[in-house]
């Protein structure tokens, strides 16, 4: 509860709480603040430690990739990060809050859209080439198989025209053929000719497939260039890739503001990380990269984001618990007890630490 929400509870109830006073001390307590209101002043509390930190949503630029709504719930998911490990309303969404979280968009979410094409285009095409590479690899063992046998077709059917031609030669040598000389050589020769009718349409079909191979390569090698080229084309316009500041938180209190994000799993880390920022913690949380509050966004579980011992332990660190004073403690019990739950012995308590 903030300082100014004390004071409007004192004043509603300050003169039932006198009343009571003035009955427990014999007058002489009552008397006494009546005359002195500023007993009802406590310190102030710290924002994030022992007081809620009050934040609001600016607009969001309508060129980031969700909508205001939707932002606002992801926010909401951050600071519940912070508010469950905690155990404390440590920060509360209040639509009229100065301290706000606003988006700037910039060259770093055009370069994050350009990124994420870019990485679209390279998914695709290595989705395209891993089925282009079994489609080869297939052909390629038909290929070798089918031109294996078809070397051995030919190198046959090449012994057996030789042989044909030496008969046919020696037949001619003589003279001419006989009956039976000239029958075996015809169906020879038929046999032949069929042999090459089949050579041919196997020698066709090896073709066809050596064609198809080469027409998957050229594919592969054009796809593979085209990519090549995106990615040149990028890192021409934006540069190899640089760390660059997603969020920005501005003290005290002043504002967050998003420069960019991925998604809604994204965004709720870089707010979760600004909110710890907020919260009192200067520095990062080192040699952890699965720490929320770590320099760098890339090893935490983006889709089961939870602050870490190392991250609890730094906002202690901000927040280190501090001993109430006996003035203090009367004073908050007078403040924030309801008059109907107030006792004069547990009041007397504080009276006595």
């Amino acid at each position: 509860m903030t300082y100014s929400k004390y004071m409007e509870r004192a004043m509603i109830n300050r003169f039932s709480r006198l009343t009571f006073l003035c009955i427990l001390g014999g007058g002489t307590i009552g008397t006494a603040l009546f005359v002195a209101p500023d007993i009802f002043h406590l310190p102030e509390s710290r924002p994030g430690c022992d007081a809620p930190i009050y934040w609001s949503l600016g607009n969001v630029d309508l060129r980031f990739p969700i909508d205001q709504h939707t932002f606002l719930l992801t926010a909401l998911e951050a600071a519940r990060l912070w508010n469950d490990r905690t155990g404390k309303e440590l920060l509360v969404y209040d639509p009229q809050a100065s301290f706000s979280v606003v988006t700037v968009f910039d060259d770093r979410q055009r370069k994050s859209y350009a990124a994420q094409s870019l990485q679209e285009t390279v998914d695709r095409f290595q989705k395209d080439a891993e089925t282009l590479k079994k489609t080869y690899e297939s052909l390629r063992v038909t290929f070798e198989r089918d031109q294996t046998t078809l070397s051995a077709h030919l190198r046959s059917y090449q012994d057996q025209l030789a042989s044909y031609n030496d008969d046919v030669s020696r037949v001619n040598a003589k003279g001419g053929a006989s009956a039976d000389e000239f029958e075996s050589l015809e169906k020879m020769r038929k046999k032949l000719s069929r042999e090459q009718e089949s050579l041919t349409y196997e020698s066709d079909r090896v073709s066809a497939e050596a064609a198809r191979m080469n027409a998957i390569a050229a594919k592969l090698n054009t796809g593979t260039a085209s990519v090549n080229g995106s990615i040149r084309a990028y890192r021409q316009k934006y540069g190899d890739s640089q760390p660059f500041i997603e969020g920005l938180y501005e003290s005290p209190l002043r504002s967050i503001t998003v420069y960019e994000f991925n998604g809604t799993d994204d965004l709720r880390l870089v707010l979760a990380h600004e909110f710890g920022h907020a919260l009192g913690i200067e520095n990062h949380v080192e040699h952890l990269p699965s720490a929320v509050m770590y320099a760098m966004m890339g090893e935490q579980d983006v889709d089961h984001p939870a602050l870490t011992d190392a991250d609890l332990t730094a906002y202690e660190a901000a927040c280190p618990a501090e001993a109430e004073a006996p003035r203090d403690a009367f004073v908050r019990y007078l403040v924030t007890t309801p008059y109907s739950e107030m006792s004069p012995g547990v009041l007397l308590k504080t009276l006595s630490r």
